[in-house]
């Protein structure tokens, strides 16, 4: 007989892209992070969720109101955290953008990609798909507890 369990929490916030509703969405993403893990992965998770929102925010929706979603989920037995971005704006595949190169001179370079490349770098995969008319791009990473401590641990 197999036994298994996993707990997982979610977190996850829906808001109008545009304006100042960057602001909530960074204070929900910090929120999420502020004592998750080492302090070196709290602010990568919050680097990427600023940088991928930030894309959706500016380009999903070519200046037009568009909803934009987030949600995060914690999963304790992996030490691994998740973050999921919706958004109905025209399809893209961040997956797909050409990373830029960066030993071109700074002023030869095209505007934009680098948040992109960084949120990758940042962390441990990446997934895209497109379904019922939305964009949805996640990100993992796995996450270094606090010394003593599990990611489970946080009392949630």
């Amino acid at each position: 007989m197999y036994k298994f369990e996993m707990e997982m929490s979610k977190y996850a916030m829906e808001v109008l892209a545009k304006g100042k509703n960057m602001d909530k969405v960074m204070a929900f993403v910090e929120l999420c992070f502020a004592d998750l893990g080492s302090p070196r992965d709290s602010k990568q998770l919050t680097i990427v969720g600023e940088e991928l929102a930030s894309n959706i925010f500016n380009y999903a929706y070519d200046g037009a109101p568009g909803i934009f979603a987030i949600t995060i989920y914690l999963c304790p037995e992996q030490n691994k955290v998740t973050m999921e971005f919706r958004d109905a704006g025209k399809p893209f595949n961040p997956l797909k953008k050409s990373e830029p190169d960066l030993e071109e001179d700074i002023s030869e370079r095209n505007i934009g990609g680098l948040g992109i490349t960084l949120s990758k770098k940042l962390t441990d995969n990446q997934t895209y798909r497109y379904e019922n008319g939305q964009n949805v791009f996640q990100v993992e990473k796995y996450i270094t507890p606090r010394k003593g401590e599990k990611l489970e641990d946080r009392g949630e």
